[in-house]
């Protein structure tokens, strides 16, 4: 079995793809047949092992390997098509995320015989979308970190009070009205450029005592 497919897959940079292989499996024989790709998404080159049901369960995470049984029993009692989201333990040791895909083949008689499918590597895809979504935190917490200093910036001015008395004012204000600090400290600098301060102040006081 020589035939990859391309599988494209957010958020890989333009003009990269998932690495993609197919196989065949034996129910019989217990052999398989694999595409190049699907060797070396294992770590190995065409010719290097023998791909069998064993060497596939072999190299699967741990964890991982009831659910590839029972895939595999699922498909081989009642057919159709299955899939898994599952890790693969390369020859190196290093871990891939994929998703397999799998069909059952019948012969004539409309016994299972076989299952043959896909399976593509989404490692990068996933890394590259929680490194994507690390670095929205630790903007979103930068972000929140300058608001607050804002806020606390004018409480002492508008108090005439120092630092950690205007932050402890802002998170008495957050506890006492279950509102997050972030959140207050935007309002108060909303309400500094429209010179509104004691406005939005007095409308904190009231709720926190309602609170």
């Amino acid at each position: 079995m020589s035939e990859d497919r391309v599988s494209y897959g957010f958020p890989l940079p333009e003009g990269e793809v998932c690495p993609t292989g197919s196989f065949l499996l034996s129910l019989e024989s217990g052999r398989s047949e694999w595409s190049d790709g699907l060797y070396k998404i294992h770590g190995y080159d065409r010719g290097e092992v023998v791909p069998t049901r064993e060497l596939v369960l072999a190299h699967m995470h741990p964890e991982d390997r009831d659910a590839a049984r029972r895939l595999i029993e699922t498909l081989a009692q009642g057919g159709g098509i299955s899939s898994n989201f599952h890790r693969i333990l390369d020859s190196k040791r290093q871990e891939h995320r994929v998703l397999t895909v799998a069909e059952a083949d019948r012969d004539e008689a409309g016994h299972v015989v076989a299952i043959h499918g896909l399976t593509v590597d989404l490692t990068r895809s996933i890394a590259i979308e929680s490194g994507h979504a690390a670095a929205s935190a630790l903007v979103n917490a930068y972000a929140s970190r300058s608001i607050i200093e804002q806020a606390k910036g004018i409480l002492m001015g508008h108090f005439q009070i120092g630092p950690t008395e205007a932050f402890d004012r802002l998170a008495a204000y957050s506890q006492n009205m279950n509102v997050k600090a972030a959140a207050l400290a935007a309002q108060l600098v909303n309400a500094a450029e429209k010179r509104s301060i004691p406005v939005i102040l007095d409308e904190w006081t009231r709720r926190a005592g309602r609170a």
